[in-house]
């Protein structure tokens, strides 16, 4: 067994998913990063007593391109003998009426690994092949546009049902792994663009960085692992704290703003994505300055609205209309 199937089996071992799985389903998109995951997972099903699995996602977004690596995928599972779930998008189509491209395609891309974990079973978990390098380009991209403590936690290495075996694995030995065994992949030529932030990060910074320290990777993974479990312990502090103060409908906001600042944001936090709306920091720092008031209404994103009313903070959904509002009933 290389060292590459080794990592891969002691992340495995060490994710809660693993624990009632018995299919691993991979994220293939036909890069080295995903191939490899997929072949250490076959190697690797016996032995740990799952099946692997596979889903592709055509994006439709580099016309030819995107078809070529879905005949990829379905060609190199079907010499492996692996199932393959597989899906075509419009995604430009849909980004059109939604948010940006790439936010776009992330969404679409994870409602599809929903997908396909129905259609595996529910004793399924989901594998995506994010390695070292990418939670390092993740961290610095959170710096470079500014972010608080969970940015710099980097990617999770679980999540639910998402499992990311990869994460401590730098490139450079994924691709040692697949010359070793002679796998081809494709190359996806946008990653070579850097009219797009992250790749700019790939190709100039962070080379320029691992020249100064080339230990970089796992000093970030380190950083990462130990900020994880800071945050793990704000985060359970501020469920902590909804609890004690639920009141009514919502929460005693006299009780949250009691709170020490990185609970009492990390409350607010959750009460507005409870509510359905994105908890920017701008939006937080609102709803935080409001707490002192027995009554406030803040207009967070359209029709929905964090309300305090008689010292309790909630949100809700209020159509409005010229000449008032119109609280929506549920």
């Amino acid at each position: 067994m290389s060292e590459f199937v080794e990592k891969v089996r002691a992340a495995l071992r060490g994710f809660s998913a693993m624990k009632t799985a018995k299919t691993v389903v991979c994220g293939l998109s036909g890069g080295a990063d995903s191939v490899s995951l997929l072949l250490a997972l076959k190697e690797l099903s016996g032995e740990l007593g799952f099946t692997a699995a596979a889903c592709h996602l055509n994006h439709g977004l580099r016309g030819d391109e995107s078809d070529n690596d879905e005949r990829f995928c379905a060609e190199l599972c079907g010499k492996l003998g692996i199932p393959l779930c597989k899906k075509r998008e419009s995604v430009r189509d849909y980004a059109e009426k939604h948010e940006s491209l790439e936010e776009t395609a992330r969404k679409v891309r994870y409602d599809f690994f929903e997908e396909a974990l129905a259609v595996f079973g529910e004793n399924s978990v989901l594998a995506t092949a994010h390695n070292a390098n990418d939670n390092a380009e993740t961290v610095l991209l959170n710096l470079i546009r500014g972010t608080g403590l969970r940015g710099l936690c980097g990617i999770p290495p679980e999540r639910g049902r998402i499992i990311r075996p990869l994460l401590d694995i730098p490139r450079v030995e994924i691709e040692l792994f697949l010359g070793e065994n002679a796998q081809d992949y494709v190359t996806d030529k946008t990653n070579f663009s850097v009219l797009y932030t992250r790749n700019k990060v790939r190709a100039k910074i962070l080379p320029e960085i691992l020249e100064i320290n080339p230990s970089f990777l796992s000093a970030i993974a380190r950083m990462s692992k130990n900020l994880r479990a800071d945050e793990d312990f704000f985060d359970e502090a501020a469920e902590k704290i909804l609890e004690e103060s639920k009141s009514g409908r919502g929460y005693s906001a006299e009780k949250i703003d009691a709170c020490p600042e990185p609970i009492k944001t990390r409350a607010i936090k959750k009460i507005l994505s409870g509510g359905g709306v994105e908890p920017s920091a701008l939006r937080i720092k609102t709803a935080v300055s409001l707490l002192k008031k027995r009554s406030a209404r803040y207009n967070t994103s359209k029709n929905r609205f964090f309300t305090i009313r008689k010292g309790v903070c909630f949100m809700e959904e209020i159509e409005q209309r010229f000449g008032g509002f119109n609280e929506k009933k549920d």
